[in-house]
């Protein structure tokens, strides 16, 4: 029953407890329904634009040479350029997205999004929850592309909608990258540039009028479709609840981005070391990933950040926000887990790894 009761609380945009006056009016954080369709939009046509500017400066660098379009050593440039045409993509999109939103939040984005350093226990736990979630993200794909090929075969005309996913262009840089290079592109730019804008700006304004629960659906659903192909989409939509839940958990932005570049470095390394998402999984395989995923969350909710007042209670915003009110005197605090129990949760984690290798 008490957790019920910390749920309502906690998750529910209603009936709060809160420390203000009555009557105080508290203003909505972030944008609403509306503007976040205009950034989701806006994030989309960045990318594009990202892509025609680079493009634009090799084709200045042509010209200027002298050299000829017509030229088929030029063709067979620009196609090998493709690294170099995704790095300044990824360059515009985190450059403008990080002053955007700098602007729109007024500035001082430590505080509005809470940048609070990881502790040891929350850093350890998020951690064992990059492999549950990539291999449930990896799960979902490979049955989601089954029924895409089923889909095609009774709706040929949707064969339209199919695109190159990152995955895919992953899979054609992988043999002829560096390993550095795709980390700095796949895992690093995309954490930064995607958690600015979807959790730090979108389900900043989302959460804050909708509630926990509403904020974080639409947030993901947004995050998921903007990686395009339904079936990526499909993949990516448990991640962008997970990076919501322990931004709630933590209270720390720094929280999702560690998770969002674990999750897609651990992507990377398997088209370096081996395809673990590729491989058909057993069932022992399966059920020890899901225990351990089920494990590792619940232990972020016991561990979760509370905050405390001078008297020693706990306090609920009054709408549901990570900003921290400058006005009020708060204390931060977690309950720390016995490191038997923690470190417990590593023998499912073991087990998979044990499962693949006897039953995989």
């Amino acid at each position: 029953m008490w957790c019920v009761n910390i749920w309502k609380r906690q998750f529910c945009p209603q009936n709060h407890d809160s420390l203000l006056a009555v009557g105080t009016k508290v203003s909505p954080r972030g944008p609403g329904i509306g503007e976040s369709l205009g950034w989701f939009l806006f994030a989309m046509l960045l990318h594009v634009f990202g892509f025609a500017l680079t493009a634009g400066a090799i084709a200045g660098i042509f010209v200027a040479a002298g050299i000829s379009w017509n030229d088929l050593a030029v063709l067979d440039f620009l196609e090998s350029q493709q690294l170099t045409f995704l790095a300044g993509e990824q360059f515009v999109f985190v450059t403008v997205v990080l002053l955007a939103a700098w602007f729109r939040l007024r500035g001082n984005l430590g505080h509005r999004l809470s940048s609070r350093p990881l502790p040891l226990l929350h850093l350890f736990l998020i951690t064992c929850l990059v492999v549950p979630i990539a291999i449930f993200s990896g799960l979902l794909h490979a049955w989601g592309m089954q029924q895409w090929q089923n889909l095609l075969i009774c709706f040929p005309e949707w064969n339209q909608l199919q695109m190159n996913q990152s995955m895919d262009v992953l899979r054609d840089l992988s043999g002829n990258a560096s390993v550095w290079s795709l980390l700095l592109l796949f895992a690093i730019a995309p954490a930064l540039g995607e958690e600015i804008l979807f959790r730090g700006v979108i389900g900043r304004g989302l959460i804050h009028r909708l509630g926990h629960t509403g904020g974080i659906l639409l947030t993901s659903l947004l995050f998921a479709l903007a990686h395009g192909h339904p079936v990526h989409a499909l993949a990516v939509f448990p991640i962008g609840l997970a990076l919501h839940y322990v931004y709630l958990m933590t209270r720390s932005f720094w929280a999702p981005i560690y998770l969002h570049f674990c999750v897609n470095a651990f992507a990377v390394l398997q088209w370096q070391v081996g395809e673990i998402g590729n491989r058909s999984l057993s069932s022992p395989a399966i059920l020890m990933i899901f225990l351990c995923l089920m494990l590792f969350v619940l232990f972020l909710w016991a561990s979760r950040v509370r905050l405390i007042d001078q008297e020693g209670r706990e306090w609920f915003p009054e709408r549901p926000s990570l900003e921290l009110p400058i006005e009020l005197p708060l204390t931060m605090t977690f309950s720390s887990l016995p490191w038997r129990i923690t470190v417990g949760g590593l023998v499912p984690l073991i087990g998979f790894f044990a499962a693949l290798r006897w039953y995989g």
